[in-house]
């Protein structure tokens, strides 16, 4: 009997969740109702007002960070001094009575660490009640002026259609010194425009906003397709480690932190989030591998030809990947953080490489999830590096290039919304005559065969 209650409890949740007759009925929540809000304002008149408030929020956040980097500067400035005075007196030959000894450098590096601690954790506590405050003030600001304005008739109404929320890829020049644009046509039947863009820059530089009023068209442009069908994304190459402590991660981290998010939990909590989606992944895939060498020994008279594989998959793999929402980085509102490891520095990686299969499920992944303009890093990196010589960077090219390309003919079947605009990011430290040759190859690459005529 208790079989018997188990399955039909897994048939319930079978049907509640998969068929849209049993299922439950929608609730909306207060995100939601605040997303609905927000996407009737900024196409309202009330826009610029709008637009300008969240400058002057970020400008606030700005001040105080700018604030602690100065403090932080100045204090690692006079520790180093003190330090280096300290060492040079213990270990000063000349004066053995001077009275520093190793415990005094010892005790003087604690002190030191603490008194850096305690200025870090002053400023983290005051930009976290800001952005509280910020948080709060605003999303009241928006509701309250919605409501007043729904009530007097002085907002359009009617339903703003999100697939026309957007614009294209601003260009940026202040960033990208070095860019090339294309327009291609892909498909065999059905054939799709796409935008291909080659540019070099670092890859947050993108996601910042300029300054002064500069920044003002890029918080428009950004805003007005945040809750629309046209989504930008950028890919972040990162570690295993789901933290945002070091490297490229700790400067996305600082980043976010410049201005507060009005719309999405913070990176933060986002972060949270992934890890314990990850333990969840953990026990799918051990249990994957398990089930799969018990059914390929029920067909081999009990000999297991599936190997579980030796990896540790309480970590990220390589190629796989994680995302996070963003709306206060610039024409960006999807991070995908794709895991890599030393092998991408390898010239002689291929088709099969975990990466480039993990690019195919970004592209896969935007494509059901309304994402149309997305950045890779072309060379599977973010800086130039020994190893990346000449060759090396134009075979490296090609193979994404051509990798890239068999996945864009692929999109008509996934569904969803295909990618109009695509960059491919390089290094901004890029040799000139190295990014003209990567361009001449995209183009080559890309180019729409024409048909024959009949004479």
């Amino acid at each position: 009997m208790t079989d018997l209650d188990a399955v039909v409890r897994n048939w319930s949740s079978a049907y509640t969740d998969e068929v849209l007759e049993f299922a439950q009925p929608a609730t909306v929540n207060d995100s939601e109702v605040f997303g609905d809000v927000y996407h009737s304002l900024i196409h309202s008149p009330l826009s610029e007002t709008l637009l300008q408030l969240e400058a002057s929020y970020a400008m606030a956040v700005e001040t105080v960070c700018r604030e602690r980097d100065a403090r932080l500067a100045d204090m690692e400035a006079r520790q180093n001094k003190e330090m280096n005075e300290t060492v040079a007196a213990a270990t000063n030959p000349k004066n053995p009575n001077m009275g520093v000894s190793e415990h005094d450098v010892t005790a003087l590096a604690g002190h030191q660490i603490d008194e850096k601690e305690l200025l870090v954790s002053k400023f983290e506590s005051e930009l976290a009640t800001l952005h509280q405050d910020q948080v709060r003030e605003f999303r009241g600001w928006v509701m309250t002026v919605h409501e007043e304005y729904k009530t007097s008739n002085s907002i359009p109404q009617g339903v703003f259609p999100r697939s026309e929320s957007s614009f294209s890829m601003s260009s940026q020049p202040e960033v990208t010194a070095l860019q090339e644009s294309f327009t291609i046509t892909l498909g065999a039947q059905m054939k799709q425009m796409h935008n291909l863009r080659v540019s070099a820059a670092n890859v947050l530089d993108l996601c910042r906003y300029s300054s002064g009023e500069e920044a003002l068209p890029q918080r428009l442009q950004t805003s007005m397709s945040l809750y629309s069908n046209n989504l930008c994304g950028v890919v972040l190459l990162t570690d295993n480690r789901v933290t945002c402590m070091t490297g490229v991660e700790a400067e996305l981290a600082d980043l976010c932190k410049r201005s507060t998010e009005f719309h999405f939990p913070i990176l933060e909590t986002q972060l949270d989030t992934v890890r314990n989606d990850l333990k969840k992944a953990t026990v799918w895939r051990q249990d994957f591998w398990k089930k799969k060498a018990a059914t390929e020994a029920q067909f081999n008279n009990g000999d297991a030809a599936v190997e579980i594989p030796k990896k540790d998959f309480s970590v990220l793999q390589t190629g796989d990947f994680y995302l996070t929402r963003h709306s206060n980085l610039c024409e960006t509102h999807i991070v995908f953080h794709m895991v890599v490891d030393n092998t991408v520095e390898d010239g002689n990686i291929s088709s099969r490489h975990p990466v480039i299969i993990g690019m195919r499920n970004v592209l896969k992944t935007a494509c059901l999830n309304d994402v149309t303009s997305l950045t890779i890093p072309l060379l599977l990196g973010h800086k130039m590096s020994e190893k990346m010589t000449i060759a090396w960077c134009m075979k490296r090219a090609e193979l994404v290039f051509k990798c890239i390309k068999g996945f864009m003919m692929e999109m008509g079947g996934w569904g969803g919304t295909e990618i109009k605009t695509l960059q491919f990011l390089l290094p901004q430290d890029i040799d000139q005559d190295v990014f003209a040759k990567l361009t001449s190859m995209l183009s080559s690459i890309f180019r729409v065969s024409n048909p024959i005529r009949g004479s």
